[in-house]
C-alpha cells in the first residue's frame, strides 16, 4: 500500500478555504479516489460546510456524489490531546493515568500554542496508516502562520529522538530515588542545572516536567515513529500546497506571504484557488429584466447588482493576472460565485467546478 497523496489548503480568513477544501475532497471522491478530509481549524467549520456530523474519529461522509469514498476527521481542540494520549499509551495504562493527572500535561492540553495542530497531524498520520486512503485533504486554520504547523512533527521527532527525553526522564528517577545521581563532572553539571530549574520554575514544575517526560520515554519509539510519519506526509514528495484566496487586496497579500513562507521551507504552492472569481448574470435577474412588468425600482436594484458583479469580476481578473506574474509556477484555478443558502449545496456546486482542475491540484503520483 503506497502512501496517500496530500493536499494542504491554506489561506487567510473569509476566503472560503474550508468550503473549498470540502469541495475538493468531494470532487476527488466523485472521481473514485478514497479521500479523507481533515480540518485542523479550531473553529471547526467543516461540519457546517458538509452538513453532516463530523468528530475526532474518522467518519464516512454520506454525500451522494461522494460515492461512499469520502471520509472526514475533525479533531476537537478540547479532546484531541486525550484521543492522542489514549492511542499513544494503549499498552501502558498505568503511565497513561499518571500523564492524565500530570499538571504540566493538563496545562499543555489546555493552553499551549501549536499543541492542537501537532496532535491533529499525529492523528492524521495514524489515520493514514490505519486507513487505505488515496488522497488526504488538509484544511488549515485561517492564518498567515498556518503553514508553520508542517514543521512541528519533524522538530518534535528530533527532540524526542535525541537525548533530551532520557535526560529529563532521569530527573524523575533521581527525584524519587529510583536511580543514583551521576558522579564526577557530570554530577556537578546536572546538579547545577536541576538546581537552576527548581529556582526558576519551582520544584513542583520540575517534578511534573520530569514525570511527564519519564512517562513519554516509555512510548518514545511509538511517538517518534508517528511524528516522523506526519512529517513525511506534510513535507514529502507526495504533498501539494493549494493557497485559497478571494478577489481582495488582503487575500492577495496573504497568498504572497504564504507562498514566501513555503519557499523558505523548500516548497512552492502548486495552485492558487481564487473563489468568487467568475460570475455570470443570475438567471432570475435575466428573467426579471425580460419581464414586461418591471418597474423603475426593480430596474435600479438589478443595475446595482450587475455593477457589483462586474466590479467583482474586474477585481478577479486583475488578481489572476498579478498572481500569474508573481507565482508563474502555480496554476490559477478560478471558481464562480455560487448562490445557495445551504452550505452543502455550495460545496456540491464547487466540487463540480473543481472536477476540471483536479490534475492541477493533485500532487504527482510518483
Amino acid at each position: 500500500m503506497s502512501d496517500p497523496r496530500v493536499i494542504v489548503c491554506a489561506g487567510g480568513g473569509g476566503v472560503g478555504k474550508t468550503t473549498t477544501s470540502a469541495a475538493l475532497a468531494l470532487a476527488l471522491a466523485a472521481r473514485g479516489h478514497r479521500t479523507l478530509i481533515v480540518t485542523i481549524d479550531p473553529a471547526r467549520r467543516l461540519a457546517g460546510a458538509m452538513g453532516v456530523p463530523i468528530t475526532d474519529v474518522v467518519t464516512r461522509v454520506p454525500m451522494p456524489s461522494g460515492g461512499d469514498r469520502l471520509w472526514a476527521l475533525m479533531p476537537d481542540p478540547r479532546r484531541s490531546m486525550r484521543t492522542f494520549i489514549d492511542h499513544l499509551f494503549a499498552d501502558e495504562p498505568e503511565a497513561k493515568a499518571r500523564v492524565l493527572a500530570n499538571k504540566l500535561y493538563i496545562g499543555l492540553a489546555d493552553a499551549a500554542a501549536g499543541v492542537h495542530e501537532l496532535v491533529a497531524m499525529n492523528l492524521v498520520a495514524r489515520a493514514a496508516t490505519d486507513g487505505d486512503f488515496d488522497v488526504i485533504v488538509i484544511d488549515t486554520a485561517p492564518s498567515r502562520h498556518a503553514i508553520d504547523f508542517v514543521t512541528y512533527p519533524a522538530r518534535l521527532a528530533a527532540l524526542l529522538g535525541g537525548r533530551t527525553v532520557s535526560w529529563i526522564a532521569g530527573l524523575a528517577q533521581r527525584a524519587s530515588g529510583e536511580a543514583p545521581a551521576p558522579k564526577g563532572l557530570l554530577s556537578w553539571g546536572t546538579g547545577r542545572v536541576e538546581h537552576l530549574l527548581a529556582r526558576v520554575t519551582g520544584p513542583n514544575l520540575v517534578r511534573d516536567t520530569a514525570d511527564l517526560f519519564g512517562d513519554l520515554a516509555l512510548v518514545r519509539e511509538r511517538f517518534v515513529a508517528l511524528t516522523r510519519r506526519a512529517s513525511e506526509l506534510l513535507l514529502g514528495e507526495r504533498v501539494a500546497y493549494a493557497l485559497v484566496a478571494a478577489p481582495t487586496a488582503a487575500a492577495r497579500d496573504d497568498v504572497l506571504f504564504l507562498a514566501a513562507r513555503l519557499e523558505q521551507l523548500g516548497r512552492r504552492p502548486r495552485a492558487v484557488v481564487l473563489n468568487r472569481a467568475d460570475t455570470h448574470p443570475a438567471p432570475w435577474a435575466r428573467a426579471l429584466r425580460e419581464g414586461r412588468a418591471v418597474g423603475p425600482a426593480i430596474t435600479e436594484v438589478l443595475d446595482a447588482l450587475e455593477q457589483e458583479r462586474l466590479s467583482r469580476a474586474t477585481a478577479a481578473d486583475g488578481l489572476s493576472s498579478e498572481l500569474g506574474r508573481q507565482l508563474p509556477w502555480a496554476s490559477i484555478v478560478r471558481l464562480p460565485y455560487v448562490e445557495a443558502s445551504a452550505p452543502e449545496a455550495i460545496v456540491a456546486a464547487l466540487s463540480t467546478e473543481l472536477d476540471a482542475h483536479l490534475a492541477a491540484l493533485l500532487p504527482d503520483a510518483g
